[in-house]
């Protein structure tokens, strides 16, 4: 692998993968300040020799580095999406909420609220659970998806998970 990254574009992608997993492809292209063939041609060696894995999710692909674990990947690939990142912040804040009031909480509609919750209950990132008469969630791992987000805090450039992570490191400290 070493003989690969030594050429510079490979380097400045597989970099940029580093430190933005599940980055898209264009994402890539922007971040890396390549021209889109370049990009791609790169790509596709980098994930042809092993040192980079593309994985399709809806209408693009994602990268990240080998030896990212599947379930990380899941939860990345999740907080790369920010209707899903809202949703997760605001479980991790308050577990056990409702469909309405993590509508409410995340200033959505019922059906995008729901659209987004069956793919996290699907991806086995949320737990959904009667209690009573309503269904509940909560993160099935919420001390993995506190070190993800504090790992690639920078990578999210999100003013709510900056405020999430300061307001958890201040409660560690």
């Amino acid at each position: 692998m070493d003989d690969l990254l030594r050429q510079p574009t490979r380097r400045r992608i597989y970099e940029v993968v580093e430190h933005h997993p599940g980055a898209s492809a264009r994402d890539i292209q922007r971040m890396a300040g390549l021209a889109w063939g370049e990009t791609a041609y790169h790509l596709d060696q980098l994930t042809r020799s092993g040192a980079l894995r593309r994985e399709r999710g809806g209408r693009r692909d994602y990268y990240f580095r080998p030896d990212m674990t599947w379930e990380d990947r899941r939860l990345v690939r999740a907080l790369r999406s920010e209707t899903q990142r809202r949703l997760l912040l605001a479980l991790q804040e308050r577990s056990g909420q409702t469909l309405a009031q993590l509508t409410e909480a995340c200033d959505l509609s019922l059906s995008t609220t729901a659209f987004h919750l069956r793919g996290l209950v699907s991806a086995g990132l949320v737990d959904g659970y009667r209690e009573g008469n309503a269904r509940s969630y909560r993160l099935v791992r919420p001390e993995r998806f506190v070190e993800l987000l504090r790992a690639y805090r920078e990578s999210f450039q999100d003013r709510l998970v900056d405020r999430f992570v300061e307001t958890w490191s201040s409660l560690i400290r």
